[in-house]
């Protein structure tokens, strides 16, 4: 028999700023439930969330609790009081015994959290972590985590992830972080045009699960509109001789029509996305973009790079990894001139257009409308590239937006919406070279995937520093991994490709080839002849590794000369860029190739 909920919402109707969200609304929270909470931004996550908590009041309905259970609450927008030493504020509340004491060392550690800190001297993604150990040392029967990943370290967010799974309550997460939802949950509450929609499998068969109901409402939408044409055309021609009978048939239609209008609406609903169109880059952009010549760069005595030489090409989607601290903001504020440093040159190329999208948002300002940070000089048009230009209304509905909200202050819109407008003000006019600063925080989804979707279609040049693993993997095609201490590491390929290499301390293994290699099991191509799978193609197989590792070395090698190249002419170095670019194209066919044959085979034994 199962266990009975923790707490639940029962029969609620829930409203915000004049808007019904939710009606008849019935969730269960058990023991051991691990639930994501899905939607788009708008849909009702957060609100959703603060009415679980109690902390808004539902319009009717009923919030029910077990009696003696505890909620811990990590919002987005906590601030911590002043002039509290850090583990005070976390036991604040609580009794102070062995298990918590162990508890408080143990989340702070691995939180790389100072527990004797006074408050008002940490940083905010140290305030952020400070509001996450208080909820984890709680040990609530219920705990809600909104965007927990945000600001944190991907070796935090590991542990994060080890630690949920062990967790015996009942937890609800939002979160766009997909790795971060398939590792922890084993449930989903998805949330679309005021329904709730249940996964009991978790969020790693989403995409098919959602697809099917996508699917499903679709034939539902197709079979009213075919009922609600024959009980037109029935009434049509009949309704006169038959007229007494027929009051029941006009009732029908009419309750047909009322189904047909809302699955139009729910459809519509959840087929808004956001839409840009990618910009294209004129053709005599400068082959090298910028280059970064024995750069050095300290704070005090914290150093962060030490005479570090690259050369950014045409063309190059890099992703920047690393701890907080390590130099990854540093490093960008270099590039784009607003810090110069303490030894070495950093040289644009002379035509190159930036594009710099800043974590902190200072390019939102709080006294500003939405149409005065998209539109210059007072104007209604949104400038594009090219001397282009687009009305706002129609280019905030391109971005979800409601054009009405045109005069909006900034100040009034959510995490969410504040990184949509920048996006919208980014990817107006991104130029040649487009630099992203943590652009992922707060982005719903659908959001996100219009963003990975722009940037994979991007023709410039981008630097995007990220936490969020799915999305290096899915927009980078090399890696730069701040470690620490001024060292940085290049890599080619993804996140899980730098983590592959990580992973193997033999050097003689190129990355790709330790990325794309099969697993253990799977590793050793059998000699045994079999007919589903031809000797010609497992002799195929059997060579490609050896061709990955060789324009794997060869890219390397190419790139390492036009690194060290102090001097050269820009013919030669367009040479070189552009053999780099044949040979990244011919190494991408033979992964692919090596991806097809491996699952033939596999298919096949």
């Amino acid at each position: 028999m199962k266990n009975p909920p923790i707490l639940s919402i029962r029969e609620a109707t829930i409203s915000f700023a004049k808007k019904t969200l939710f009606e008849d609304l019935n969730i269960n929270l058990f023991p051991r439930d691990r639930i994501c909470l899905i939607g788009k931004n708008g849909v009702g996550k957060t609100t959703l969330m603060n009415a679980i908590a109690g902390d808004f009041e539902l319009d009717s309905g009923e919030r029910w609790i077990k009696p003696g259970a505890t909620v811990g609450y990590l919002t987005q927008s906590e601030k911590l009081p002043p002039d509290r030493v850090l583990s005070d504020f976390i036991m604040d509340g609580l009794r102070l015994d062995e298990h918590k004491a162990y508890l408080i060392d143990i989340i702070c550690d691995h939180l790389e959290l100072d527990k004797n800190a006074l408050t008002h001297n940490l940083s905010g993604g140290q305030m952020r972590r400070a509001n996450l150990a208080r909820a984890l040392v709680l040990e609530p029967d219920v705990l809600l985590l909104d965007e927990p990943t945000n600001h944190l370290d991907l070796n935090i967010i590991q542990w994060l992830e080890e630690y949920l799974q062990g967790y015996q309550g009942a937890l609800l997460v939002i979160s766009h972080d997909r790795q971060f939802l398939e590792k922890i949950s084993n449930k989903v509450f998805w949330l679309r045009a005021g329904q709730v929609k249940i996964n009991p499998h978790g969020y790693k068969n989403f995409d098919e699960w959602s697809q099917g109901i996508i699917d499903h409402e679709a034939r539902e939408l197709a079979n009213l509109e075919k009922k609600v044409a024959l009980e037109s055309g029935w009434l049509q021609t009949g309704v006169t001789g038959r007229r007494k009978r027929n009051i029941g048939r006009l009732h029908y239609l009419d309750e047909l029509r009322g189904k047909l209008d809302a699955q139009r609406k729910l459809i519509n609903a959840n087929r808004n996305r956001v839409k840009i169109e990618t910009q294209k880059i004129e053709e005599d952009a400068p082959q090298v973009i910028l280059s970064l010549n024995n750069v050095s760069k300290n704070f005090g005595e914290k150093k962060l790079l030490e005479k570090f030489s690259l050369k950014i090409l045409r063309g190059e989607r890099i992703g920047i990894v690393g701890k907080n601290g390590s130099g990854k903001s540093t490093f960008l504020k270099l590039m784009i001139g607003e810090l110069t440093p303490d030894s070495g040159t950093v040289k644009p190329a002379k035509d190159i257009s930036i594009s710099y999208f800043d974590q902190s948002r200072s390019a939102i300002k709080k006294s500003s409308t939405i149409q005065e940070i998209l539109c210059d000089s007072g104007s209604d048009y949104v400038q594009l590239v090219g001397g282009k230009s687009i009305h706002i209304c129609g280019y905030l509905k391109n971005f979800l937006f409601d054009p009405n909200d045109r005069e909006t202050l900034t100040s009034t819109l959510s995490g969410g919406q504040q990184n949509r407008l920048l996006l919208a003000k980014t990817l107006a006019n991104p130029g040649n070279f487009m630099i992203l600063d943590e652009p992922t925080n707060d982005l719903d989804m659908d959001t996100l995937d219009m963003l990975q979707d722009y940037l994979m279609k991007y023709q410039g040049t981008l630097v995007v520093v990220s936490h969020d693993r799915d999305f290096l993997d899915n927009v980078a095609t090399s890696i730069l991994a701040f470690e620490g201490d001024g060292v940085i590491t290049n890599n080619i390929g993804g996140y899980s490709d730098y983590l592959n290499q990580c992973s193997v301390p033999s050097t003689q293994c190129s990355d790709v080839v330790r990325a794309w290699t099969p697993s253990t099991e799977h590793s050793a191509v059998s000699t045994k002849v079999e007919s589903k799978f031809p000797y010609k193609l497992r002799l195929e197989l059997e060579r490609l590794p050896e061709k990955i590792d060789k324009l794997t070395t060869k890219i390397r090698e190419l790139s390492e000369e036009l690194s060290a190249t102090e001097e050269r002419s820009s013919a030669n170095l367009a040479h070189i860029s552009l053999e780099i670019s044949k040979l990244q194209k011919e190494l991408e066919t033979a992964e692919d190739r090596w991806l097809e044959l491996e699952t033939l085979k596999t298919n096949a034994s």
